[in-house]
This record gives structure tokens, C-alpha cells and sequence, in this order.
């Protein structure tokens, strides 16, 4: 069928996707879209090794698929690359269903793959029918404009090669080049979305319109424009609206009320984080609303502050304290590195500044604690001539947004507050000439945004 092979190096030409330069890694199973995929690039003369994953979900049929794509590589003497996983296992480990465990651990290892065996990319055989029941089935769980975009050609090392042909064409090829191939008996089975999406949906949709795929297909490129438009805007649009500080996101609430498209904008922004449309309605009829109103998605929190929407990513930080030994010299959390030195000479002033503070070690017992703040801690703030205050109150004093108040940290001796970590030390262990002076330094884990 010369007219499918030229349609094959026309659209790997367009897409710039294959050449006899390049070393391609095809991930095979030995059903019918990878096994047409492989004579594909055979009759191209394209270089390439097969990679097969045994994902041990279907007992002897798994095996029986690894034996023949194994015995089809050696008979056309192709490197061949295999694996097994125990997808069961991992999926439960990780709380993922079985085809998302079995895709993260495919694609980690089709990149490691590459990586160690020096090869250029990795050519998977989805075609336009998997397109398409990929679009339908982002629009059934709601989706921004990226969700009908489908599946790209190219995706930094992944190619797909055959998004141009729909099942029935390979079917075709296959039949008229004698291609054997391995049915997957979970294929037949509706009680996976996509199944379903493929035996009840599609054909309804080619009941309507005989032409449907190719239709759809026409659709998706345009979708796929836009999406690369409003991308752009999006893209515009965030570097005036958002800025990063530490592993906060900061949203101007002045500056998403002026824009007309506040909620694409949103949405587009916060999807990723695991945030709902009826979420990001909620938060936008209360942007004019009091602060400290709180949404959750489960992985991250949006807390409405006064002046911005402040997006906090829900990495727990272990509870547990940190204890500093008289010997240590480092701590890490997720939010900063702490510093312990003894300096070799003190600053003309000594006054605590955010980053850093100088006590009086001999005021110090041993171990110290680092820990997050709690209701009931007070301290005697540097520069208050002694007067007790609560820890509480201070943060409110200085009028700390509720999720910079949450991660607040102390260093403790002996059950006295040294520092407030990054704000104020402790009255009661301020430095003199006589004894010697430990420094603390908190370094932020700076990342910004863009």
C-alpha cells in the first residue's frame, strides 16, 4: 500500500518527526497499531529499537505478547529492549488507577531508555481514533481549551507518528501487508472510559457523519491553533497578573477584576493545582468580598487576602521539630535553609535583620529546637525593653497574610523562644562583649516566577 507509506513520510515530514539521521526507540506491544507502526518505519528505512513493557496485568497473555514482539524484533534484527512491572503494586502505592500507574511507568522508563542507550526519541503508535476519544473524553470531564487540542505529534522526546491515520486505515495496511498481531482481551471491556468512548460513542457520531473522524480531525487542528493563541495571551496576561514569592503564588485581585476574560484566565491558571470550575466561580463572586476567605482543592489552598489571591501549594511539612546541636551547621525544610556559624567577627550593628539574627550563646542550652510556632508561645521581642508578648499577636501586629502566619518558625532553648525565624529574636539573648555570639542566617528557597 504505497499510498499509506507516503501518507506516513508526508506527515512525518510536516511535523519533522523522522529521518535516517535519527535513532528512534518504538514503543511496541504487539497489537496492531504498534506492529503497523514497526513495518512502517521498515519500509522507510527508518533506524530504530523496539521497547516492550510487561505490565503483568493479564497472566500468560502478557507473556505471550513479550514472546512475539521479542520474536519479531529478532527476526528483522532489532534491538529489543523489555521490562516488567508490577503494576498492581505501584498503582496502589501511589493511589493510581491501573492505566495511570501503567502510563507513568511505561514513559519513565522509555526516557531512561533513551537516555542510557543514546537514543534520540520515543515513537509510540497512538493514531487519530485514540485523537479523538482523547478529546471526547477530556470535554466529558470538563476541560480548558488545552484538553481539545488532543494529543500532538510532538511532545519534547515523544513522537506519534501515525496521528494521521485512523484504525480502519491500518487495519487496511495491516491486512494488505499480512502483518500479524496480538489482540488485548482488556480492549473488548467497556468498564475503562475510553472502551466505552470507542464501542458505544464513536459510532454514533458515524451514524450522524460517515466522515466523522475525518471532520473531528479537521476540528482538532483548529482547537490546537487556538489553543497556541490564547496561550500566548495567556502568557501575557500571567506576567502582569501573578508573581512568586518563596512557593507562594500571589494573584492582584485589583488587576484580575479589570480583565474581561478573568475566569478563562483563572481557571487556565489554577486547573493545574486541582481546582474546579465551580471553585474558580466561587472565588471570583468573592473577589469584592472580605478577606480571608479560604478554597481548597486538596493539593493547594487559594486564601483571599486583603490585596491578592494567594495560591499555597499543600506539601505538608512534617510536624516533627528539627533539634540543632551544638555542632550544627545546617538545616533544611522545604521553605528555607537555616544557617548556624560562629562568626569571626560581628557586623557595627547587631540589629536582627529578616535574614539573620546574633544571640548570646552562652544564654543557649543545647539541643535547640526549630520548629513551626503554636497557639500559647510568647516571647520578649528584641527592642520591646523586656515586655512579654505573644507570639499570636506580634504576627497579627504585623499584619501577616494567614497562610505566612501558618509557616512561621521559632528556634526554642529550654522551652524560651530565641527567634521568630526571619522577624524578631528574643530580648533575653541579645549579644555583649563578653560572651561569644552565634549566628543564625535563614536563606529562603528561592523560586520565581515565569
Amino acid at each position: 500500500m504505497q499510498t499509506f507509506l507516503n501518507q506516513f513520510l508526508a506527515f512525518s515530514e510536516t511535523h519533522k518527526l523522522l529521518s535516517k539521521k535519527k535513532r528512534v526507540l518504538v514503543a511496541v506491544s504487539g497489537g496492531l497499531d504498534s506492529m503497523a507502526l514497526c513495518h512502517l518505519m521498515l519500509k522507510a528505512e527508518f533506524p530504530f529499537a523496539i521497547a516492550h513493557c510487561n505490565f503483568n496485568l493479564r497472566g500468560k497473555e502478557s507473556d505471550g505478547d513479550e514472546y512475539f514482539v521479542k520474536a519479531f524484533a529478532n527476526t528483522h534484527n532489532i534491538e529489543f529492549y523489555s521490562t516488567k512491572f508490577d503494576t498492581k503494586s505501584f498503582a496502589e502505592t501511589n493511589k493510581l488507577s491501573i492505566q495511570e500507574a501503567a502510563r507513568k511507568l511505561r514513559y519513565n522508563w522509555f526516557l531512561e531508555l533513551l537516555n542510557r542507550k543514546k537514543l534520540d526519541c520515543v515513537a509510540t503508535a497512538h493514531h487519530l481514533n485514540d485523537n479523538i476519544e482523547t478529546v471526547l473524553f477530556n470535554l466529558s470531564r470538563g476541560t480548558g481549551i488545552k484538553g481539545l487540542r488532543g494529543i500532538l505529534p510532538k511532545q519534547e522526546k515523544i513522537i506519534r507518528p501515525l496521528l494521521f491515520a485512523t484504525r480502519e486505515t491500518l487495519e487496511s495496511f495491516a491486512k494488505q501487508e499480512n502483518i500479524s498481531w496480538r489482540e488485548d482481551s482488556s480492549n473488548t471491556s467497556d468498564k475503562y472510559s475510553r472502551n466505552f468512548i470507542r464501542h458505544k460513542i464513536m459510532p454514533l457520531f458515524k451514524e450522524i457523519n460517515p466522515s466523522f473522524e475525518q471532520t473531528f480531525a479537521e476540528n482538532i487542528a483548529v482547537f490546537s491553533e487556538v489553543e497556541n493563541v490564547f496561550k500566548n495571551h495567556f502568557n501575557k496576561i500571567l506576567k502582569a497578573l501573578v508573581f512568586k514569592r518563596h512557593n507562594d503564588f500571589y494573584i492582584s485581585i485589583e488587576k484580575l477584576k479589570t480583565l474581561p476574560d478573568k475566569r478563562s484566565i483563572l481557571f487556565t491558571f489554577l486547573k493545574d493545582f486541582g481546582f474546579n470550575a465551580q471553585q474558580i466561580d466561587d472565588i471570583l463572586k468573592n473577589l469584592t468580598g472580605q478577606a480571608g476567605a479560604i478554597y481548597s482543592s486538596g493539593t493547594a489552598r487559594i486564601i483571599r487576602d486583603r490585596r491578592f489571591l494567594i495560591l499555597t501549594k499543600g506539601k505538608e511539612e512534617d510536624a516533627s521539630a528539627h533539634f540543632i546541636e551544638e555542632a550544627t551547621q545546617e538545616i533544611k525544610t522545604s521553605q528555607f535553609t537555616l544557617k548556624i556559624e560562629l562568626p569571626d567577627s560581628l557586623p557595627n550593628s547587631l540589629k536582627t535583620t529578616t535574614e539573620s539574627a546574633f544571640v548570646n550563646k552562652a544564654e543557649l542550652q543545647f539541643p535547640l529546637m526549630l520548629r513551626k510556632w503554636k497557639a500559647g508561645d510568647y516571647f520578649y521581642p528584641f527592642g520591646f525593653n523586656l515586655k512579654k508578648k505573644k507570639v499570636k499577636k506580634f504576627l497579627t501586629d504585623l499584619k501577616l497574610p494567614l497562610h505566612e502566619k501558618e509557616n512561621v518558625w521559632v528556634i526554642e532553648s529550654n522551652k524560651k523562644i530565641v527567634w521568630v525565624v526571619g522577624l524578631r529574636a528574643d530580648e533575653r539573648f541579645t549579644v555583649n562583649a563578653k560572651n561569644p555570639t552565634l549566628k543564625f542566617t535563614m536563606l529562603p528557597n528561592e523560586n520565581t516566577f515565569g
